[in-house]
């Protein structure tokens, strides 16, 4: 059993079930959760966080939860879930609607009602006794290069990681989410944003697979073909296994491989944040 530190959102995603793809000028139906618009666990910190610990890990959150109503119903979700919640910071004003539409097929839409900029407040600084094997950066709230430099173990954060500049072993971004120039030199535009300790530069293109570019080999693995339910959380859900796996001494082909099949367990499930999921964790292949 490993201990785990992920900084990102914990939010209550409002899942809307779609009769039909999204298409200009085109009209479906939707059904929300329990017909009244209600909301599930999710952000980005909650989908990994949720799949660490149904590994059997020890897990605690980093982030920033509005001190409203939502707020607290998404921390006693996130506190029933198992997850430690100490470095959560609660502020001032209306928690975020998010709602999430999904295709028949599974692929989701994630869109933001009303979201007007807002400056999180810094994380507090580790205390001289943290210890954490891994970290997950999903979200860059200020104060998160300080709890990189302090963890003992691997550090994999997403892209685009906005102002996080490290330090980063390992840096997962969506193919969709990148632009020209870094899909030429995933590695270089990497190590340009997060520093020289940057070991690898990971692109997932979904069901298609994904690659990893260290400047000299790039690793392939693709996950095994599935039933997409609703893909939301799985990049997250990809991430977490990707991250528990280096923290237990894999290779990055052992973790690529690893990694597909948390996120293949996760597009499986009606779910953002993985409650009812399975996450075997990573065990060395017999030699």
């Amino acid at each position: 059993m490993a201990d785990f530190l992920v900084i990102g959102a914990l939010a209550l995603d409002r899942p809307v079930r779609l009769s039909g793809p999204l298409e200009s000028g085109g009209r479906v139906l939707g059904k929300s959760l329990d017909g009244a618009l209600a909301g599930r666990l999710g952000g980005g910190a909650a989908n990994a966080g949720v799949a660490l610990a149904r590994a059997g890990h020890q897990v605690a959150v980093g982030g920033v939860v509005a001190a409203d109503a939502d707020g607290d119903a998404c921390l006693a979700l996130v506190r029933a879930a198992g997850l430690d919640t100490r470095h959560v910071i609660r502020r001032d004003g209306a928690s975020r609607t998010t709602l999430i539409l999904i295709e028949p097929g599974g692929e989701r839409l994630v869109l933001g009602l009303d979201v007007e900029p807002v400056k999180p407040p810094t994380l507090p600084p580790p205390e001289s006794d943290a210890a954490f094997d891994g970290l997950y950066v999903r979200a860059p709230y200020p104060g998160a290069e300080a709890w990189a430099a302090a963890c003992q173990g691997p550090v994999v954060a997403h892209w685009p990681a906005g102002g996080f500049a490290g330090p980063c072993d390992v840096l997962v971004a969506s193919m969709d989410d990148c632009d020209a120039a870094t899909l030429a030199d995933p590695f270089a535009a990497g190590r340009a944003q997060v520093g020289e300790r940057l070991s690898w530069m990971v692109l997932t293109r979904g069901g298609h697979g994904v690659t990893a570019h260290d400047g000299r080999r790039i690793l392939r693995a693709t996950p095994r073909p599935t039933t997409v339910v609703d893909a939301t959380g799985a990049g997250d859900c990809f991430a977490a296994g990707l991250l528990e796996a280096l923290t237990a001494g894999a290779d990055m082909q052992a973790a690529l491989a690893h990694a597909c099949a948390w996120g293949t367990v996760s597009v499986g499930l009606d779910a953002s944040a993985p409650l009812d999921g399975s996450f075997p964790a990573f065990r060395p292949a017999a030699s």
